[in-house]
């Protein structure tokens, strides 16, 4: 746990592997548990989704073998939910989402799950459900008084009602969002409230007022910087400057957009900015660059193809060699215990001969010592006889 607080996955992993060793001997399920649900986590954070997800499942199993354990299911369910997460698999993601809701207890708040879900519902184009959830969300929210969540709800739900053009709509919760973030230290969730406030702005063709919020996100980021929102907004300004007739200013915030995807390793926000910069490109009829734009763009997909496809089968290879080694160590643990059934038996079997021993010569000295005593009081009446002859 010391090392993980400290970002020390690589250890931590080592570590937990050592705890495991240990581990298999003492037949604690809880324990077990624990031990995968920790290399869930740790592989989460490495983004190794896939062997993540394996984890979580595997500790899903061992908790299910026992209902009195102190860890509580759920929180496997949330954490295998970000392993399908990060891999794509939203379909999957939902589903153990909604799972872990299924074992809240009355007590428990569940604003982040309502959240997570409403999340996924809207990247899956469920818009109608993903704005239900949100809604939840920030009615827990509101009650619980904590200005930060309740603007993070407002911008999810701006976004929900962006993408379903209510454009008054998600504009007003944006708004009162950032209202909530005045005091706020969380730079983040300010960027994101600019960003998406100029969004819906350029949606509503007001793109003065779209590129002056954009630039507003861009400086709430300078401290503390989000890779993958910062890529975001220098695509959306570029978008804006080509429609606003300034290809050049528009392929100078792609190309920013690019290095940026590149600095990250985003390839997916690689790709998108490639097929951006060759839309450019081909409306100022550079059609040469627009071709290589185009080129790169296919050559990321297919790396993003490629690394997923390796990933998954490394997983694949991972999870069988797991199950192979653990088939090993149960096949080991019996042999031993058959050993110890079998040093036991023979134990057992060499006490009883020597107990059966004991009381066969038991017998024999109990039946000579009646039979001796049966001797001498046969004798002493002719003793006695002879003497009265005399």
């Amino acid at each position: 746990m010391d090392l993980d607080d400290k970002g020390e996955q690589e250890k931590t992993l080592a570590t937990i592997k050592l705890a495991q060793i240990t581990a298999a001997t003492l037949n604690d399920p809880d324990l077990d548990a624990l031990l995968l649900l920790k290399q869930c986590k740790t592989n989460l954070a490495l983004g190794n989704y896939f062997i993540s997800e394996f984890y979580c499942q595997s500790s899903i199993k061992q908790l299910e073998k026992t209902s009195s354990h102190y860890i509580d299911i759920k929180w496997a369910y949330r954490l295998l939910a970000l392993s399908y997460q990060g891999s794509s698999n939203l379909e999957a993601a939902l589903t153990a989402n909604e799972k872990a809701l299924s074992f809240s207890k009355p007590y428990d708040i569940n604003d982040t799950s309502y959240s997570n879900i409403a999340t996924l519902l809207l990247n899956m184009g469920h818009l109608s459900r993903a704005e239900e959830y949100g809604k939840k969300a920030l009615d827990i929210r509101i009650k619980r008084n904590i200005p930060q969540k309740i603007a993070q709800s407002k911008i999810l739900l701006a976004k929900i009602n962006l993408t379903l053009a209510k454009y008054d709509k998600a504009e007003s919760l944006v708004r009162s969002a950032l209202e909530g973030l005045q005091e706020s230290t969380h730079t983040y969730s300010t960027s994101l409230a600019y960003y998406t406030l100029g969004s819906i702005l350029h949606k509503k063709e007001l793109s003065d007022e779209a590129i002056e919020f954009l630039l507003l996100a861009l400086k709430a980021q300078e401290r503390k910087s989000n890779a993958t929102l910062t890529i975001n907004i220098h695509q959306s300004l570029s978008q804006i400057y080509l429609e606003y007739q300034n290809p050049n200013k528009a392929l100078e915030y792609i190309e920013i957009a690019i290095e940026k995807s590149k600095t990250a390793q985003n390839q997916i926000e690689l790709a998108n900015s490639y097929l951006f910069q060759s839309k450019i490109q081909e409306l100022t009829q550079d059609y040469k660059d627009a071709l290589e734009a185009q080129k790169k763009y296919r050559e990321t997909l297919d790396l993003i193809y490629a690394k997923n496809t390796r990933k998954a089968y490394e997983a694949l290879e991972f999870r069988n060699s797991v199950i192979k080694t653990e088939g090993a160590l149960i096949e080991t643990l019996q042999k031993q215990t058959n050993q110890q059934l079998n040093f036991n038996q023979n134990k057992y079997l060499f006490v009883l001969i020597l107990i059966i021993i004991a009381m066969v010569f038991l017998a024999i000295t109990l039946r000579s010592s009646h039979w001796l005593k049966n001797k001498s009081t046969a004798v002493k009446p002719l003793t006695d006889n002879s003497n009265h002859c005399r």
